[in-house]
């Protein structure tokens, strides 16, 4: 499976932005000569080997965390606030119906992956759940980056607090990935703002 290389430039951004541009040495050093190759060479919408981005994530896991993937969920979070910073999308987020909304950002996954696909089995005024199917090689570390970014693209809709959850995972040994979602609020369920 490939992936775009916006997914490696943004966690490489986030490492250099949160923990210092040593860290970031220290993690590409960590890495195999064709990591650091693609780092220094890619651009965003070029694609590349999932398994590039998953050595680069293990890395950083090791190096900066605890080798609990909490590394690569931040990295997936960091991703998915660059994904939505721009003004349009923080209109969509707001006006658009929650569900609707994340039903649109399941079906940008052929954007980022050229191979698998999201979709949300369940929508409810408080929790979501959704399935990643057809990746042929998952693994745990490319996972936890999809926890910290569906949590995140939550929060973008106006979700308070979200709480993302793997609850099955093909890298486990589960017969499918799933994530689940829930949230306390969302400012839309909040009373009218006031001119």
């Amino acid at each position: 499976m490939n992936v775009k290389a916006q997914g490696l430039l943004n966690a490489a951004a986030w490492i250099e932005q949160t923990h210092g541009q040593s860290a970031l040495r220290d993690v590409l050093r960590a890495c195999s000569d064709e990591v650091r190759d693609r780092y220094t060479s890619a651009i965003a919408i070029n694609w590349h080997p999932m398994s590039e981005l998953v050595e680069f994530l293990a890395a950083a896991d090791r190096l900066l965390g605890s080798s609990d993937g909490k590394i690569a969920e931040e990295i997936g979070a960091a991703g998915a606030r660059s994904n939505t910073k721009g003004t349009l999308v923080r209109i969509l987020f707001y006006v658009g119906k929650p569900e609707f909304v994340m039903t649109r950002v399941s079906q940008i996954w052929v954007r980022f992956n050229d191979r698998g696909s999201m979709h949300v089995l369940e929508f409810e005024p408080r929790s979501a759940v959704l399935e990643v199917r057809d990746v042929d090689a998952p693994h745990r570390l490319f996972c936890a980056v999809l926890t910290g970014w569906t949590r995140e693209v939550l929060m973008a809709m106006g979700a308070v607090t979200p709480v993302s959850t793997h609850t099955e995972c093909r890298a486990r040994g589960d017969a499918r990935c799933v994530w689940r979602i829930r949230w306390t609020n969302a400012d839309n369920e909040v009373a009218p703002r006031k001119a």
